[in-house]
C-alpha cells in the first residue's frame, strides 16, 4: 500500500471495473446485439480509465501524446466497428432478442435477412457476397 498513488491508481481501478463489467455482460447478455453494446461501450470506458491513469504517471510528453492518440483512435473506431458488426448480423438475418422472455423481436425496419437485396445498390457488396458464397 506504500506505492498507492490516488492520481494514478483510482482511474486505473475505475477502468478495470468497466472492463470487468464488460466481461460479465459478455457472459450474461443473451444475444449478439446486447453483447456488442457491453463490449464496445464498457471496454472503451475501461481503456480510457486505464490510459488516463497511465498517462498521469508518465512524465514523458511523447509517451503521454501517444497514449492520447491511441485513446482517441479507440474512441473513434470502437463504436463504428460495433455498428458495422451489428448491421452485418442484422442484414444476414439474425434477429435481436427483445423483452424479458427472450422472444425474438419484430422486424420493424423490414430489412432483416435482406443482405442480398440491400447490396444490390452497391457493386462492391455484390462481389463480396458472391465471394462469400463460393
Amino acid at each position: 500500500m506504500a506505492d498507492f498513488s490516488p492520481l494514478r491508481d483510482i482511474p486505473i481501478l475505475i477502468g478495470a471495473f468497466f472492463v470487468l463489467t464488460a466481461a460479465v455482460g459478455m457472459v450474461r447478455f443473451p444475444d449478439l446485439y446486447s453483447r456488442l453494446h457491453a463490449s464496445s461501450k464498457l471496454v472503451t470506458l475501461g481503456s480510457a480509465g486505464i490510459f488516463l491513469g497511465a498517462a498521469l504517471e508518465l512524465t514523458d510528453a511523447a509517451a503521454f501524446t501517444r497514449l492520447a492518440a491511441v485513446l482517441l483512435f479507440q474512441f473513434l473506431t470502437t463504436p463504428l466497428t460495433a455498428y458495422l458488426i451489428a448491421q452485418a448480423a442484422y442484414l444476414r438475418g439474425l434477429p435481436p432478442l427483445l423483452g424479458s422472455g427472450g422472444q425474438r423481436g419484430v422486424d420493424e425496419w423490414g430489412a432483416l435477412g435482406q443482405a442480398e437485396q440491400v447490396a444490390q445498390a452497391d457493386p462492391d457488396a455484390q462481389r463480396s457476397l458472391a465471394a462469400e458464397g463460393q
